[in-house]
Parts: structure tokens; sequence; C-alpha cells
């Protein structure tokens, strides 16, 4: 039998304000689907409904409806505009109210089960909500002095408390005690004893397993309270509501290990009215479903669309480049060196890159890992100590030419180049006063590097990059001088994203939507090196299968395209 026992939907009302406090109007950002089951714009456009879709949790319920919230949240920042924090809201003759509802029923293998252990019992199944009614608005006036007002209707298959107001200590508007107080009540009608209310509940809560009896003691000691009502007080804490709510917009709550797409395609998922299932967070194996359709995401881009081969093919950045250059694609000259080869060997074969500016890195690896770029020409000691670090991460690894010009991540998805960003390498800019180490923690405690995980990371890479610029950590830097501080720009390592969608020529996009389909890939990554982008001069460093479209969607600078939602229309679920 399920370990759950019931299902849940929880509802709340978003009153949208302006930031001066003023009701808003506006059409819901274009961001937000249309016939969205989860954010609806009521006739009133400054009222929204936020819905959870049916879980068979309280804990998944909750979930669902805090990530609702924080998409809806950070929308609305991003028009500057609030959610109130109150229950009320009166001001120049306009009142208004927020209020919250909780839909429950039991779980239908439960109730079997339920009927099939207690046959004394004698309440029928078809009235058992109707029952559960009565028995809730007999006990109305005890429950209100703990919980406060509510309303309660039933049909035959589920029961719903409704107008309960939002608790204004709760960014997301209701508690997970207040909800658990609730299922504890449905749950008391399977009690046939005739206890007075709260040691009922009690006993239910320790025969059901519903981790409430904290939230029964709770609402016993304090009502819920609502403060005296003053406007300019509860604009600013709506303020620092709304605030806090957009420090979480690269966050899943309570999933951090998800992989930074898994995270954007889930959030792109509420905000076009698809709901999801994690199967597996330490994978990021996550499920959609919407239409009575589901796939499966895994990383936030794997899907069944591109074949199983692929991702071994790009994994292999030597044969990947055999296929590109076969296809008519400019791709850098390379050899590969062996870690079985003796020391003469790889010196005869690594001899012709002397003092020749080149990249050492390994031939299966991502995310920068290994990767030695010599934008100046290398002596054969830099070389050799390049070779032996790219080593330690794999038994093969590549020597190729170096391509003068910038990197540009060009995201292909269904054939069509969707977005370009350039990858800065990790650098800090400085002020004059302080050394290289303090201005990596300061730009570190950047919102972007901070919630998305990007930090700049202090490794040998940086010592020798820096050895080359002759500087160490301790080095001071002039104000407004950028200092770069290692060859790769790959943002694992602290690079940055900057936004060329509009400003690349669209031939250097046909590149890389031929790349994608010399691939017959659905989804993929393509990093080009160009010098100019007035000229047709270019070469594609790498082609791959995992993207890390995070950059794109939430760039460092610039205005980032909705790439999970491109994903969600490819697999059908928009």
């Amino acid at each position: 039998m399920k370990l759950e026992k019931y299902n849940i939907s929880i509802k709340r009302d978003v009153l949208r304000l302006n930031k001066e406090g003023k009701l808003s109007r506006a059409s819901l950002p274009k961001t937000i689907g249309t016939n969205n089951k989860f954010i609806k714009e009521t006739d009133e456009k400054y009222m929204i409904e936020v819905e959870t879709p049916v879980s068979e949790s309280l804990n998944d319920a909750y979930e669902k409806l805090e990530e609702i919230i924080n998409v809806v949240t950070e929308e609305l920042y991003n028009k500057e505009e609030l959610i109130w924090a109150h229950p009320n809201y009166e001001k120049n003759d306009v009142k208004l109210a927020q209020k919250v509802s909780v839909k429950l029923s039991f779980d239908d293998e439960f109730l079997d089960e339920f009927y099939k252990k207690n046959k004394t019992f004698k309440i029928k199944r078809d009235k058992l909500y109707e029952k559960a009614k009565e028995y809730i608005d007999k006990n109305k006036e005890t429950i209100e002095k703990t919980y406060g007002s509510f309303k309660v209707r039933n049909s035959s298959s589920s029961i719903t408390f409704y107008g309960i107001s939002i608790d204004e200590e709760n960014r997301y508007g209701v508690t997970k005690d207040q909800v658990y107080f609730l299922i504890a009540l449905l749950f008391s009608v399977l009690d046939t004893e005739k206890d007075e209310l709260f040691k009922k509940l009690s006993k239910v809560d320790k025969k059901y397993n519903l981790k409430a009896e904290e939230a029964i003691k709770l609402y016993k000691k304090n009502h819920l309270k609502v403060s005296n009502y003053d406007f300019n007080k509860l604009l600013k804490k709506s303020t620092k509501y709304m605030y806090d709510g957009y420090m979480q917009r690269y966050s899943i709550q309570n999933h951090d290990a998800l992989v930074a797409e898994s995270k954007v395609i889930i959030k792109d998922a509420i905000a076009q009215g698809v709901d999801y299932k994690i199967l597996n967070e330490a994978k990021s194996i996550v499920e959609f479903y919407n239409k009575g359709k589901k796939e499966i995401v895994i990383e936030g881009n794997r899907t069944n669309r591109d074949c199983y081969i692929f991702e071994n093919i790009t994994n292999d950045k030597y044969i990947s480049k055999q296929i590109m250059k076969e296809a008519g694609l400019v791709v850098p000259e390379a050899i590969i060196l062996y870690k079985s080869m003796t020391k003469a060997d790889i010196e005869e074969l690594v001899k012709p890159f002397y003092n020749k500016k080149i990249v050492v890195k390994p031939r299966n690896t991502n995310y920068g890992i290994g990767i030695t770029v010599f934008s100046e020409n290398a002596t054969k000691t830099q070389i050799m100590n390049a070779i032996e670090y790219a080593f330690r991460f794999d038994d093969n690894i590549l020597i190729e030419q170096y391509c003068k010009g910038l990197e540009y991540r060009f995201l292909v998805i269904n054939g069509k180049c969707l977005s370009v960003v350039h990858r800065r390498n990790a650098s800090v800019i400085g002020d004059g006063k302080s050394t290289i180490r303090e201005l990596i923690k300061m730009k570190n405690k950047e919102d972007w590097h901070a919630l998305t995980g990007s930090p700049i990371k202090t490794d040998e890479p940086v010592v020798e990059y820096l050895k080359i610029q002759g500087l160490t950590y301790d080095s001071v830097i002039p104000e407004g001088k950028r200092i770069t501080l290692r060859s790769n720009s790959n943002v694992s390592t602290g690079g940055e994203s900057l936004v060329f969608t509009d400003i690349m020529p669209d031939r250097f996009k046909k590149i890389a939507e031929k790349a994608s389909r010399a691939f017959d890939a659905k989804i993929c990554g393509v990093d080009i090196i160009i010098e100019d982008m007035k000229k047709d001069k270019y070469a594609i460093i790498e082609i791959n299968d995992n993207p890390g479209y995070s950059i794109n969607e939430w760039p460092y600078e610039g205005k980032g395209e909705k790439i999970g939602v491109s994903i969600l229309k490819l697999l059908s679920l928009v």
C-alpha cells in the first residue's frame, strides 16, 4: 500500500501591486503561458489564483506551492511589482482579501484497506466527506478559536477548506503546520471514539503518521495572528518578501543536488503549466507531464529525441571533430597522445608544436577540466607541464592548434539556433587597493556567481596563468583594469556568459545549425571561435550533447532566452 494516504491541492490568492502599493491591472508577463493551470489570471487582473497540481503528499504539494510562488515572484519582480503580504488590502476605498484553500481526499487504495480492516465502521464510503463536513462544522467554534475562521464544502469525492486568510508571516501564504492541521481534521472522521477534538486529533496523528502533532500543539497555543494594519510597514514587508523570492530564482527548494539545467526547465515548466516529478535528484532525472503525455528529461536536456550514440561521439572530442570536418565545417587541426606512450615518443610528436600557440586538453572530459590554452607561443617546458596536467584526467589527450578570437556557445534546439553567448574567462577588475585573492572573494559573493554555484576556482591553472602575466594572488591591480585568471572560459570554473544572440550574424548561426545536423542532434551546444564577426573565418572547437544551457537562460549579462520552454515544445508538452 502507498505510504501516502491522501491527495491534496493547495490554492491561494495573489494580490498584485506596483512598487507604490497601488493595484496592478497589467497583463501577466508573456513568459507565463496562457491556459496555465497553476497560475491563473482573474477578470480583475490585479488578483492571480495560484494552485498546485494534485499531489499524493503534503511535502510534494507544499514544494510545488513554493516553486509556483517563486516563479510568479520572479516574473512580477522583473515588472517592478509586488505580492501583497497581508491578508487584507485597504487603500483609497478599495477593500480586498487574500484567501487560501486546501482540497483533500483520501487515497482510494487506502480506503479499500481501511474498510477491509474496519468492518464495523458505520459511515458509508459515499457519505464519508459529507460526514467529515458535519463533524468539522460541529466543532467549528472550537477549531476557529485555535485556527482562525474558514469554511468547508464537500463533494462525493473530496472536502475543501476555503476562505482561510493568508498567513502574513509566511511568504507562501500558508505554512505546512496549518495544512497538516486540516489533514488531521479530515482523518479524524475515521476515528469512532467520542473524544474531545484535540485528543482525537492527537490520536489520529499518531495512528496515521501525519506528523501533525506539533501543528496541533502550535494551534492550541497560538491563534493565527494578524498584525495591525499599517500600510507603509506592510509595503516594506511585501518588498522584502519579493526580494527574498527573487533570490530563489536560480534554485529549486530542497533540491540543491539538481544540475542547473534541471532547475531551469522545472521553472519553465511551471510557468507553462506543465507538472513535474523529480525521480532521481542525484542524477537529475525529472519526469514532466501535461495533456496526458509524459516525458523524462535527464540533466535538463537529455531526452529520447537524441540517440544514445550522440552522447558517446561528442564525449570523444577527436572523433566529433572528424565528423564535423567531413561535413565541410572548419575545426582546429589536432593530434592524439596516449598515456601509454614513452616520454621520448610524446616529445617527438609534440616537437612541431614548440613555440606555437596551442591548446592541450583531455579527449573525453567536459566543463573545462584539464584544459590549458596557450594564447602566446608555448615553450617545451610549458607544453610538457600542460600534458602532464591533462593526463591526470584522461589517458588520451589532444594537442590542437590555437584559434585566435572569442569563443561563443551557440545553442541549437530542434535544428534552430536559439541563443548565442560569449563565455568570458574568469576575471576580476582591479580597484587599486585589493589583491587578486581579495577580488576573487568579492566576485564570488555576487548574486550570479553565488546563486548559480559557479564561483571562480583557485587552482593550479590560475597560478600558472597569473605567472605568465607576471602576477600572483597577492598582486594589487590598478582601478578599472580587468585581469583574466585562466585560459579556459567554462562557467564551471568561474567564467561568465554574455548574451550575443542579436549581435551574432546569421551566417554563423547557420554554421552551428549545420553542425547539429551532422549528428542529427535535437539539443546541442556548438562552441565556435570567431575573431571578427565581419569576416567569415571561424573554427568549431567542440559540440556538446549536454550543453549546459543555464548560461543561455541565466546569463551574467544580457537577456536570456527561455530554453527550457523550447525543449518542452520539442517534447510536445506545450
